[in-house]
């Protein structure tokens, strides 16, 4: 039997659920990237060592590689090569090169949203620093700038007042590969995320959860499910992004948004194609009785999913914390995680004692994963009691 080649672009903490589902249906796994998990070094098959954001260079690796089917990681750059690679090569799976830049830039996205009545903030893009220093110092403030092209909250900022201004665009603009930002207002709220999977254009699962950011207020280190606004929004959502699926005739497989909930709407202010980072399914998959990296990879590689486990329902108390450090440094020791004991049913960790933290408010130390009994216990213990003492940094003499 012939074994059939998949080129994963990354093989991250956050793409180990991409390397089981490959393997489960038969891959022979080369993957890419600058950095390996140890996990996933062990599974895959072969390393080539490229910057999957280089687009044409993951195309030679593709093409002399003989690969049948391209697999996209946990990344916004990830997506962008794996769309231009599958349609360079004709692979199966995946959105136009076109749809990809549409949605996942956020300038293209906003143009795309008003034209078609998406509820989205309204927003000014800019390719020259000066126009940005001289339009925004018009607008009302607080504003959010924003790279159109860079996530985890890289290179995103809150603008109160005047004075700040020229510094956040110089952050958005040196977090940005295509060097374009987008300012829009910032809006008073909770955050949202809402996945949902799509088959034949229609959503057919749905995780929905809020989101908290403390350490980085632009990264998100909590999330808790199910939402607490899933029932109020689910329909409108759901109604607004088959309504982009049937526009752009999107492909099976994730279609992920955040929201910021305010006077009474979502207002959409991301939308993605692809796997959610924080290890987003190692919950998700026991809020919905099934594993959602499976059946992304069996979209990605052009297989059928028409026996995918069609549901909306949601059940139980889920969550996820991320362990992070409060400053640089040598990590000393990770201390009362026993607090959280008999609610964690899983945990990952990426650092230990001795490892070193060059910046803490981007370097995750762990992830512990977590089951409770009723939302206002999950929200007592990781947000009303919230604690950022888990991870004791070495003190210098």
């Amino acid at each position: 039997m012939t074994v059939k080649i998949a080129l994963l672009l990354c093989a991250s903490h956050n793409d180990l659920g991409l390397i089981k589902a490959l393997k489960k249906l038969g891959y022979y796994i080369i993957s890419t990237g600058t950095k390996i998990d140890v996990l996933g070094k062990n599974w895959i098959d072969k390393w080539i060592p490229a910057d999957y954001s280089d687009k044409d260079l993951i195309l030679k690796i593709a093409v002399d590689e003989k690969i049948d089917v391209i697999c996209q990681c946990c990344n916004d750059f990830g997506v962008y090569t794996a769309a231009y690679v599958a349609e360079k090569l004709g692979l199966p799976g995946y959105d136009s090169y076109q749809t990809i830049l549409t949605l996942h830039n956020k300038d293209q996205f906003k143009k795309f949203a008003f034209a078609n009545n998406i509820l989205t903030p309204k927003a000014t893009y800019f390719d020259k620093k000066e126009q940005a220093l001289k339009d925004i110092k018009c607008m009302t403030l607080p504003i959010i700038l924003k790279p159109v092209d860079a996530s985890a909250g890289n290179g995103i900022r809150k603008v109160e007042d005047i004075s700040g201004i020229e510094a956040a665009v110089d952050y958005a603009f040196s977090n940005s590969k295509e060097k374009r930002i987008v300012a829009e207002p910032y809006l008073e709220g909770k955050q949202y995320g809402f996945c949902t999977f799509l088959k034949d254009r229609k959503v057919v699962a749905v995780a929905s959860n809020n989101e908290y950011s403390f350490i980085n207020p632009y990264r998100v280190e909590i999330d808790t499910w199910p939402s607490d606004t899933y029932e109020e929004c689910k329909g409108f959502l759901i109604e607004e992004i088959e309504k982009m699926a049937d526009i752009l005739q999107l492909k099976n497989g994730i279609f992920h948004l955040q929201y910021i909930y305010t006077d009474g709407k979502p207002w959409i202010i991301e939308v993605m194609r692809r796997i959610l980072g924080n290890m987003y399914s190692v919950p998700a998959n026991q809020l919905n009785g099934f594993d959602w990296d499976y059946w992304e990879t069996r979209a990605k590689c052009g297989i059928d999913v028409s026996d995918f486990p069609s549901s909306e329902k949601q059940e139980g108390f889920y969550a996820y914390k991320t362990v992070m450090a409060t400053k640089n440094g040598e990590i000393e020791a990770i201390e009362n995680i026993d607090i959280y004991s008999k609610y964690v049913y899983s945990q990952y960790w990426l650092m230990k004692p001795g490892d070193v933290i060059h910046n803490y408010l981007k370097e995750p130390v762990g992830f512990l994963f977590m089951m409770f009994r009723s939302r206002e216990e999950m929200e007592q213990i990781l947000i009303t009691d919230y604690r950022n003492d888990l991870v004791k940094i070495k003190e210098t003499e």
